[in-house]
């Protein structure tokens, strides 16, 4: 794939998600490759297929995306990439409020009645998915529980996650943890943070339930983890 068949991938995904793309000039783009708008919010984003090189997304190219986006009268701006990103861009994201979208530069061939399955019969192999899906993307993202307090997503990979916790202390939750919630939840509908707690001597249910929460099956309420009804 090329990096312009890898902006129009990006392109197709916001279009999927029901957003308006504006097409973007191939040159003096001003740092966003992709706009899209939906209602009252506009994203400006920058597309960067690294995955193939040992070039990383620095933080001259953040900090240029978010320049550009304000000039543009973005509401938000969001990095969508295969690649990595070096840790002061990370953090520069994080600081900006920049969202980090992981974007493999490849299609995928499923059909509708697959896609619809969000929770199927294999807890590994649907682990990843969700893993790919929906907690990959959140690195570089700040997420806020129901009493206001937050988790800044630093990074994530497939060893786990790295977490600035609602008091300011970093943390790396290791991805095993993840893996037996999520499979609890699969296999039972619900885990408890008492019974994550018991499962991993970090401590560190608050977050675990927070980030799990994002997929879109799940939800915690009521001290658990638990399939949506």
């Amino acid at each position: 794939m090329t990096p312009s068949e890898y902006e129009a991938l990006v392109a197709r995904h916001y279009r999927k998600l029901g957003y308006t793309v504006e097409d973007r000039p191939a040159s003096n783009d001003w740092g966003i490759d992709v706009i899209a708008s939906k209602g009252d919010e506009r994203i400006a984003v920058q597309a960067k297929m690294y995955g193939g090189s040992t070039r990383p997304v620095n933080r001259a190219q953040v900090m240029e995306l978010h320049g550009a986006a304000a000039y543009f009268d973005c509401t938000r701006a969001v990095v969508a990439t295969d690649g990595r990103l070096m840790s002061d861009a990370l953090a520069v994201a994080a600081k900006l409020g920049i969202e980090i979208l992981r974007l493999p530069a490849v299609e995928r061939r499923t059909t509708r009645a697959s896609r619809s399955k969000a929770l199927g019969p294999e807890p590994a192999a649907e682990f990843d998915r969700l893993w790919e899906d929906h907690i990959i993307p959140l690195a570089g993202m700040t997420l806020q529980r129901a009493n206001g307090t937050t988790n800044t997503i630093v990074a994530v990979d497939w060893a786990g996650i790295d977490r600035l916790t609602s008091n300011g202390n970093k943390q790396h939750i290791k991805i095993e943890i993840f893996r037996l919630a999520v499979r609890r939840v699969l296999e039972e509908g619900r885990i408890t943070r008492d019974e994550i707690n018991a499962l991993y001597p970090g401590r560190a249910s608050s977050g675990i339930v927070l980030i799990l929460s994002q997929i879109p099956d799940f939800e915690y309420a009521e001290g658990e983890l638990r399939r949506r009804s």
